[in-house]
C-alpha cells in the first residue's frame, strides 16, 4: 500500500488544499491519502475558524483519513512543529508527503533547501550569533541563511515548514520521498480574495462573512462552516483566552518554567504588559519585539493556559487519534503498530505517558469549547463513522 501524507491545518479547507491533495495522489498514483491535521488549536497560536471535526469531514472531499495533531505539537515552532509530526509520520511508515511551496519553482525549492544543508554548520554558527544579539529565532535564522540563497523570496511561512520537514526527514533517516506543490495563485500572508477560484487561508478567514468566499471553497467546506455559524452563532476570537490568560497570570501567579515556547525573562515581561493591556490586539502588539514574534507570544499564551510542557516533546507517541476515515483506511488500521484511538475505551490501550499526551489534547477540545459556548468532553460523544470513499 502506497501512503502519501499532508501535514494540514485545514483552516478552513479550501480550493488550493483540495488541489494539492489530489495533484499529489495523482503524482504518486497513492493508495491512501493521510492528513495528520491541527486540532482546534493551530501553529499561528490561534483557534481555529471551526472545529476540527467539521474542517475533518471537509478534507475528505479528496483525502482517506484525517488524524488530529497532539495539540502540544500545533503550538510549537516551525522545527518542532516538523519534527514531531515527521516522527508520527514516520511510525505510519508513509511513502511520501506532499506539500505547497510558494514564490519558487518544485526544481529550484529543492536546490535551495540542499544549499542550505551544505552550509547548515555556518548558518548555525550565525544563528547563534544573531540570537545573542537579541533577535528572535525566525530573524536570526533568516540572516544567517539568506547569504546562500539566490531567490530572496524564498523565505516564506510554507517554504520555511517545508525546509523543516525536509529537515526532519533527513534527521530520522526516514525512508519518505517528497513531493512539493507549487501553490496556485494565492500566497500563505494574503489578506485579500484574489480574482481567481484560488485564496489563501488567511485571506478567506478575514473575509468570513463576506458571501463570495463561497468562490474560493469546496461546497462540502463551504456547507461546514455555514453550519458551524448556526450551531454557535460566532466564529472564535481570541478575547476570552486573553482573559483567562491574564486571570492565570496575573491572580493565580501559575509559573511559566517548563511550558512550551518559553525562556527565562518572558514571564516579568508578559506580567508586565498585561496588568496594563486590557485587550487581546493591544496585549500582542506591545509584547511584540525584535526577541519574541508575534506567533511566539500567541503560542506560549495558549501552551500556558494548556499546561503543555516541554518534557511533552520526549514522549515516544505510539497513537493515531482518528477525526475521520474511508474503507481505504480501514487496511492500514490492520497493518500499522501504532494505537488507533476513536472512542473513548480505546484510550485504555495508552501507556502512562501517551495518555498523558492525549489529556492534553481533550483539555485544548474543552478550552475551544469555553470559547465558543460548546458542551464539553465532545471527544468522547462525536461519532467516528466510516465514510464512503471519493476514489
Amino acid at each position: 500500500m502506497k501512503k502519501l501524507a499532508i501535514i494540514s491545518e485545514y483552516n478552513p479547507f479550501h480550493n488550493g488544499h483540495n488541489y494539492i491533495q489530489k495533484k499529489s495522489r495523482k503524482i504518486t498514483n497513492a493508495d491512501i491519502v493521510i492528513a495528520i491535521m491541527s486540532g482546534d488549536f493551530v501553529q499561528r497560536g490561534e483557534i481555529s475558524l471551526i472545529d476540527k471535526y467539521k474542517r475533518a469531514n471537509s478534507a475528505m472531499l479528496s483525502a482517506d483519513l484525517v488524524i488530529e495533531m497532539p495539540s502540544f505539537i500545533s503550538l510549537q515552532a516551525a522545527n518542532l512543529f516538523a519534527r514531531k509530526n515527521i516522527e508520527i509520520l514516520n511510525k505510519l511508515e508513509i511513502d511520501y508527503l506532499a506539500f505547497g511551496i510558494e514564490n519558487i519553482s518544485e526544481k529550484n525549492f529543492l536546490k535551495t533547501c540542499e544549499k542550505i544543508f551544505e552550509n547548515e554548520n555556518r548558518i548555525n554558527i550565525d544563528t547563534k550569533n544573531f540570537l545573542d544579539e537579541g533577535m528572535s529565532f525566525a530573524k536570526a535564522s533568516y540572516l544567517a541563511s539568506i547569504k546562500y540563497i539566490e531567490n530572496k523570496e524564498f523565505f516564506s511561512a510554507n517554504n520555511i515548514l517545508a525546509l523543516e520537514y525536509l529537515r526532519a526527514i533527513k534527521k530520522l533517516n526516514a525512508n519518505i520521498e517528497i513531493v512539493p506543490i507549487k501553490r496556485k495563485n494565492s500566497m500563505n500572508k494574503d489578506v485579500e480574495l484574489r480574482k481567481d477560484s484560488f485564496s489563501s487561508s488567511s485571506s478567506i478567514r478575514n473575509n468570513i462573512e463576506n458571501i463570495k468566499i463561497k468562490d474560493y471553497l469546496p461546497s462540502l467546506s463551504y456547507n461546514y462552516i455555514k453550519k458551524f455559524k448556526n450551531e454557535y452563532n460566532i466564529f472564535p476570537r481570541n478575547d476570552l483566552l486573553y482573559e483567562l490568560f491574564r486571570y492565570k497570570i496575573l491572580i493565580e501567579e501559575k509559573n511559566m518554567n517548563d511550558i512550551l515556547c518559553y525562556e527565562d525573562g518572558m514571564e516579568n515581561y508578559l506580567k508586565k504588559i498585561a496588568k496594563d493591556e486590557i485587550f487581546y490586539k493591544d496585549f500582542i502588539k506591545n509584547s511584540t519585539s525584535q526577541r519574541f514574534t508575534k506567533s511566539r507570544i500567541k503560542r506560549l499564551m495558549i501552551n500556558y493556559l494548556l499546561e503543555n510542557k516541554t518534557l511533552l516533546n520526549e514522549v515516544d507517541i505510539n497513537f493515531i487519534k482518528v477525526l475521520a476515515f474511508n474503507e481505504n483506511a480501514t487496511k492500514l488500521f490492520k497493518e500499522t503498530n501504532l494505537n488507533i484511538i476513536m472512542q473513548k475505551k480505546d484510550i485504555d490501550k495508552l501507556n502512562k505517558e501517551n495518555k498523558i499526551i492525549f489529556e492534553q489534547m481533550i483539555k485544548a477540545s474543552n478550552l475551544y469549547s469555553m470559547v465558543i459556548g460548546r458542551q464539553f468532553d465532545i471527544d468522547y460523544r462525536e461519532k467516528i463513522s466510516i465514510k464512503k470513499s471519493s476514489y
